[in-house]
């Protein structure tokens, strides 16, 4: 039972901190689109299209959500070696194959999560009206 609201506490913990990260890349994709407005303007005046804007916006915050869960799963799997060496005294608990679901599933999660931050600035970008942008 105390381990079940352990659990639960972790799981919340973990919820809370993907909705910051999510806040986060949809903070740094709308300033990545403002400071780029120019250049997306040019792209769109020599012939770039709404999707092909949507595609490099969206390939970019997929990147960021790549980068960041293998960042995320090296320091979770040192982390959780630390742990268990200090608790258990087996380092190694970290690595069974259950485990290697929940890691799966949290990259997953991570991934999208930056996918779904991304859309709503790459879809701004996409968007832009060439002359509004490179008059600014």
């Amino acid at each position: 039972q105390t381990f079940q609201a352990l659990n639960a506490f972790l799981i919340g913990i973990g919820s809370i901190s993907l909705l910051v990260a999510g806040v986060s890349i949809l903070n740094v994709m709308l300033m990545s689109t403002v400071e780029r407005r120019e250049e997306i303007g040019v792209m769109r005046a020599v012939g770039f299209q709404k999707r092909d804007i949507l595609k490099i916006m969206l390939s970019e915050a997929v990147l960021l959500g790549l980068i960041g869960g293998l960042v995320g799963i090296a320091f979770s799997l040192v982390a959780g070696m630390a742990i268990n060496q200090f608790i258990v005294g087996d380092a190694l608990l970290a690595f069974r194959p259950s485990n290697f679901l929940y890691i799966g599933l949290a990259f997953a999660f991570g991934v999208g999560t930056s996918l779904l931050s991304g859309l709503y600035p790459a879809w701004k970008a996409a968007n832009e009206r060439p002359v509004e942008a490179l008059r600014s």
